[in-house]
């Protein structure tokens, strides 16, 4: 191969890997080449003749539909073999790091007694994931707060230890979710399980749509 035509190749590589729409189409083979590389060479200002860079793209095509096909058998496998469990009534409170750093003690005493709760720490602020009737104790402790989000259902998947090296489960599960109109208000990862924490009108909706994926994967 020249190394003008593998220059045409990593040129084409990048560009489609920025682009993630394209490159999903591309791996399920439902691309116009020719069109797609017009659209190239004219937005990149290529040189190279359209073939060129068509043949790069069907190239790309064909590696793609190869990784798209081990990785959804490894994303099938994980999803396939995890549970789902539920917990309803649930409020999402975000607080500002400096008014829990004092408390911390006191809500990890919260925390051993309440049948659910998450913390979790962003770069100015924590955002703890709690049973409803335990929300007071932690408004009490940290006085003012940034947010409450209340009536909140938290849907939690469990799943082999494999989760923390396969790339894409979580996106798959997000995906069959949004797809669905199911719009997520939190996302924690925590080990083995994933928690996807949902506004309670949703929540029936959610728990079937992936209990469905979890039936297909197997």
């Amino acid at each position: 191969m020249s190394d003008e035509r593998r220059s045409i190749t990593d040129v084409i590589r990048e560009e489609i890997m920025r682009r993630p729409f394209v490159r999903e189409c591309m791996s399920l083979g439902i691309v116009n080449y020719s069109a797609l590389a017009r659209l190239l060479a004219e937005e990149l200002d290529l040189d190279s003749s359209i073939p060129a860079i068509k043949m790069a793209l069907i190239r790309l095509g064909e590696e793609l539909k190869k990784e798209k096909s081990l990785l959804e058998g490894r994303v099938r496998e994980v999803i396939g073999n995890s549970i789902i469990e539920l917990q309803s009534d649930v409020s999402v409170i975000t607080v500002s790091k400096e008014r829990i750093t004092g408390v911390i003690k006191d809500i990890s005493e919260i925390m051993s007694e309440s049948r659910f709760l998450q913390l979790t720490q962003g770069r100015e602020t924590f955002t703890i994931v709690i049973a409803s009737e335990d929300e007071e104790k932690v408004c009490q402790l940290v006085g003012e707060t940034v947010s409450i989000l209340r009536d909140q259902t938290a849907l939690t998947i469990i799943s082999p230890g494999r989760i923390i090296e396969t790339p894409g489960v979580v996106a798959f599960m997000t995906s069959a979710l949004s797809s669905n109109g199911i719009n997520i208000t939190q996302v924690i990862s925590c080990y083995k399980d994933t928690i996807f924490v949902i506004d309670r009108k949703d929540a029936p909706r959610a728990y079937q749509i992936l209990e469905e994926l979890i039936r297909r994967m197997r």
